[in-house]
């Protein structure tokens, strides 16, 4: 896990990134991108939205997952979820709680180094399942459609790529809708442990 403060700062980039684009249909993603760095988004019909952050020279993409069901949580302290891909068996994950995020809400915050064995084995997973349950304790807090995934993942890649090369801002000045998936699809059944 990148440290809290790092992980924290690198996050204050994502509602500049935000900014701007209109809301998109549930089970739909987004790519957002600046010149200093490149999101994805995505939100459920249960009122959980997912990002994934990332910039160029930093080892680690940031998943950011908000629900209001998560203002109980202590600001700043450890939390543990699991993530799971079509029942593969969960990811046993030490998320950090954060508050003050932006307009979707509080959330939980988590680094993935596709570098390193561990993180390469979860964005394979991330980019061929096609749900991914998001839970804790055996109880769900929601369950989402990645049946894009790859696609959200090229996203964004190619805004990063456009960071590096220079061409202005890495989603070429715009965010956009990528491939739409059915709504509604999200799983309203908790996907089993």
């Amino acid at each position: 896990m990148l440290k809290p403060l790092l992980a924290l700062s690198f996050f204050t980039a994502i509602p500049a990134l935000a900014q701007g684009q209109p809301p998109r249909p549930h089970g739909q993603w987004t790519v957002a991108g600046s010149q200093e760095a490149c999101m994805i988004h995505s939100a459920s019909n249960r009122g959980t939205t997912m990002s994934v952050t990332a910039t160029p020279g930093e080892e680690a993409f940031l998943f950011v997952i908000q629900n209001q069901s998560l203002g109980s949580l202590t600001d700043g302290q450890p939390y543990p979820i699991a993530v799971e891909f079509d029942n593969k068996g969960p990811w046993e994950i030490e998320a950090l709680a954060q508050h003050e995020l932006d307009r979707d809400g509080p959330g939980v915050i988590f680094a993935v180094r596709p570098g390193r064995d561990d993180g390469r084995n979860f964005i394979e997973e991330f980019t061929s399942a096609t749900g991914m349950q998001i839970g804790r304790g055996g109880a769900v807090l929601d369950n989402f459609l990645l049946a894009n995934g790859r696609a959200a993942m090229t996203g964004l890649a190619t805004c990063l790529g456009n960071i590096w090369a220079g061409n202005g801002s890495g989603a070429g000045g715009q965010g956009g809708p990528l491939e739409e998936v059915e709504e509604g699809a999200q799983g309203e059944q908790p996907v089993p442990l």
